[in-house]
């Protein structure tokens, strides 16, 4: 997909006036910068995003735009935009691929990451700048020559606007980082950067508009086509991925519009030309140092204020050199050529056409948009390597292969057969063809090579992510065979479903009511006349008559009332009636807790049973299938050895491994499981009967054991380390995972015995890790009503 270092020869170039006026004016533009250029001591890594010398014709040509000083002539040949564009788009890639791979790893830092990469990539930058002043010292070539430079009007305004522009940039970093971490789906997230350039169109022409801008750039709208597709064609991706948080995908937008932001500053306002001759401030290395110092500034507040610096620190200390190296390099040479952050589109101003880069008319915004689309290509392919799951549809990835060959073109396209022959008689050290316009631009070609691409490249995203991250992700369930299930239990009513409301310590009184409402009459479930039983561990519940009649509201069924003593939190409630009704439990039971529901979740935990939940069959509950365990909240993966999840929370007590094997008799080895949360699900009597009572009991006693002194739920051993200056930040802020801490109320063993309901009744498996959406979205293309719980 990339081009190998060569252009090919354009003999025929179709197109307009105005275009052709662009395009020498773009020559122009591009031919003055490399003058400019030749004359510093120094490139910028912050102008790599500025204009390339147009040349058609040449094989092998460069751009003579130089990554690195000036060499002994005055003039360096420097990389080729195309060879320019591919270390892009592995640096993006990679970058994108291990900040995914951390953030997601155990290191929950985000703003910290960034601060980081930033921090780094200005301390290598000021030394390089260092050693060349030196340089320039020790060799004394420095010329006493008296420098006008800027005026101070320009100086302030040249250095305010940089400061702003660098400012909304490190903002828009941020962004991206966070929502690397908290998208679900990768393979969405890395179709999105294109959005980038829609913004570019909007904010540029409204700039422009405000006479933000020089008047002297096109304004041509011909192209103005793609930005519609674009927009229309991201909605797709978005609107099908069942994964789909909207938190996420806010930040992630905004991310991409601040992006565009920074850009339309950077560029606004007067050109000034500097006065006089010598050295100036403002030299490349200079003015990067400059640009990047406040996005470190606002780095370090956000992981200050949002973050548990502390903590961070801590993980980070114990990088290897190795690890570290290998996490950080390819964001921190990212910043320094591109001054570009992960997850972002590829960096694109023009000079000759107001709009972003897909109503560019030259080369180099089709170069930025390939760049930025070959950058998604390879995140969500290389992606598969990593520990995501997640499906895609069809739909999705025919939606971003029409934007590739929409905002690419055909024409373009049409000269990848002979890019690829090129790239391989390289490899093989054969000299390489010259390219013609003829055949490929012909019409046959082009619809040939345009609809083989378009096969190939939704093909392998479809092959990679369904197929091989799949198949390769199956290896890591250990789940027997044969299910341990008791199924010579008989209740004592052939046809029986309880529903279990626990209510805790200040939980409003109106939610058991709603509860009873929501699931007495569902469709699915009011034909059992179920059973409501109410725990309640307020001390403060009312148990009078009255009280009890209007908790019931319309439900005409039974409905009985227990208080609890206040100790082992829900998941405690939840055992002591597994344990009070071992031997009258009923086929099916619901679990549902005071503590998750609110009237946000309350309608998505209903769609849920709608959905996922499969009753028992008629006249024999045996006869058909049924739904042996069906969580009704959200869920994550973990390693069993050694688990954590996206909250902070860990498996201090060791427990993950252990209540595995005990599910599971003979099965001693776990590696992938699945956690659940909420405390809100749906269990079989042959489930909850299929681990012993014994494993029930055990953890039942932890929780509920008010000796603090000697219980095994308490000891300090257990608990998560806290470490000096992390008191009230990160995952023990208020609020957080552990934010209150280890009581007899509130255990920090009760939140182990949240994430281990699939566990204990043997429902952690892939087609639920891989197939189940989010409580959001509801339902997937394709899905089946076993995608979220397991049918018996």
């Amino acid at each position: 997909m990339q081009d190998a270092g060569w252009r090919p020869q354009i003999r025929e170039a179709k197109g307009g006036k105005e275009d052709e006026e662009i395009l020498l004016a773009d020559r122009r533009s591009s031919e003055s910068d490399t003058l400019e250029g030749s004359r510093s001591r120094s490139r910028s890594v912050s102008s790599r995003h500025g204009d390339d010398l147009e040349k058609e014709g040449e094989e092998d040509e460069d751009d003579g735009e130089s990554l690195g000083g000036e060499g002994e002539e005055g003039q360096q040949r420097g990389l080729s935009r195309s060879t320019k564009g591919t270390i892009w788009v592995v640096l993006m890639t990679m970058s994108t691929l291990l900040g995914r791979r951390i953030l997601r790893g155990g290191f929950p830092y985000p703003f910290y990451f960034v601060l980081l990469t930033q921090l780094i990539a200005w301390i290598l930058v000021a030394f390089i700048a260092l050693l060349g002043l030196l340089k320039r010292l020790s060799t004394k070539t420095i010329k006493q020559e008296a420098s006008e430079g800027y005026s101070w009007f320009a100086t302030i305004f040249i250095v305010s606007r940089t400061l702003l522009a660098s400012s909304i940039a490190g903002v828009s970093a941020l962004c991206g980082a966070l929502a690397l971490l908290h998208t679900p789906n990768l393979p969405v997230l890395a179709m999105l950067p294109i959005v980038t350039y829609v913004f570019d169109s909007f904010l540029f022409r409204l700039a422009y508009v405000l006479r933000l801008f020089p008047r002297d750039q096109s304004t041509s709208a011909r192209k103005a086509y793609k930005v519609v597709f674009v927009l229309a064609l991201s909605i797709p991706p978005i609107a099908f991925d069942y994964r789909l948080n909207i938190r996420s995908l806010v930040v992630a937008l905004a991310g991409f519009a601040l992006l565009s932001l920074s850009k339309v500053i950077a560029k606004a306002g007067p050109k000034f030309e500097a006065n006089g001759s010598g050295s100036r401030w403002d030299t490349p290395l200079n003015f990067y140092l400059l640009q990047g110092i406040v996005p470190i500034v606002i780095s370090w507040m956000a992981a200050s204020k949002y973050e548990n610096v502390v903590g961070a620190h801590h993980a980070f200390s114990t990088w290897s050199w190795g690890y570290a190296l290998l996490s950080l390099a390819p964001g921190v040479l990212l910043q320094q050529l591109f001054v570009a952050s992960m997850n972002s589109a590829h960096p694109f101003v023009s000079e000759v056409h107001v709009g972003g880069a897909l109503e560019e008319p030259t080369e180099r915004g089709t170069d930025a948009i390939a760049s930025t689309l070959q950058a998604g290509f390879w995140t969500v392919i290389i992606g598969v390597l990593g520990q995501e799951k997640n499906f895609l549809d069809w739909i999705q990835v025919l939606a971003f292969t029409f934007i590739y060959i929409i905002c690419v073109g055909p024409r373009h396209i049409g000269y990848y057969p002979p890019r690829l022959l090129n790239l391989v008689s390289r490899i093989f050290r054969r000299r390489q063809l010259p390219v013609h316009a003829e055949p490929w631009q012909f019409a046959f070609f082009l619809a040939t090579t345009t609809a083989v691409f378009a096969i190939v490249i939704s093909c392998n995203v479809m092959f990679w992510v369904d197929t091989v991250a799949y198949n390769r992700n199956l290896k890591t369930w250990l789940d027997p065979k044969n299910l341990n299930l008791d199924t010579m239990y008989r209740p004592p009513k052939l046809r029986s479903f309880d529903i279990i409301i626990a209510h805790s310590e200040n939980d409003p009184v109106s939610t058991i009511t709603e509860l009873i409402e929501t699931f007495t009459t569902h469709h699915l479930i009011r034909y059992f006349n179920p059973r409501v039983t109410i725990y309640s561990k307020d001390a403060a519940f009312n148990l009078s008559n009255p009280s009890a009649e209007s908790l019931k509201g319309t439900f005409e069924g039974d409905v009985s009332i227990t208080t609890l003593h206040n100790s082992g939190g829900v998941a405690a409630t939840f055992l002591h009636h597994i344990l009070f009704s071992w031997t009258f439990m009923p086929v099916q039971t619901i679990f549902l807790s005071t503590s998750t529901v609110t009237p946000f979740t309350l309608p998505l935990i209903k769609n849920r049973v709608s959905d996922y939940f499969t009753p028992m069959g008629f006249p024999l509950p045996d006869a058909v299938p049924k739904s042996g365990f069906l969580n009704l909240g959200e869920s994550e993966t973990c390693y069993c050895g050694k688990c954590f999840d996206s909250l902070g929370w860990e498996d201090t007590f060791h427990l993950v491994p252990s209540m595995w094997s005990a599910a599971r008799p003979g099965t001693n080895t776990c590696d992938s499981v699945l956690l659940t949360y909420g405390n809100n699900f749906v269990a079989s009597a042959a489930r909850i009967k299929g681990t012993k009572k014994d494993v029930w009991q055990m953890l039942y006693d932890g929780l509920v054991d008010r000796n603090l002194a000697n219980a095994w739920a308490h000891k300090k051993e257990k608990m998560p380390v806290v470490l000096e200056g992390e008191e009230g930040r990160g995952r023990f802020a208020k609020g957080a995972v552990y934010g209150e801490g280890d009581s007899l109320e509130k255990p920090y063993l009760g939140l182990t015995v949240e994430r281990l309901w699939g566990v204990l009744l043997q429902c952690s498996t892939p087609d639920v890790a891989w197939g189940c959406p989010s409580l959001e979205v509801g339902w997937r293309i394709g899905g089946r009503r076993e995608d979220c719980g397991c049918i018996e």
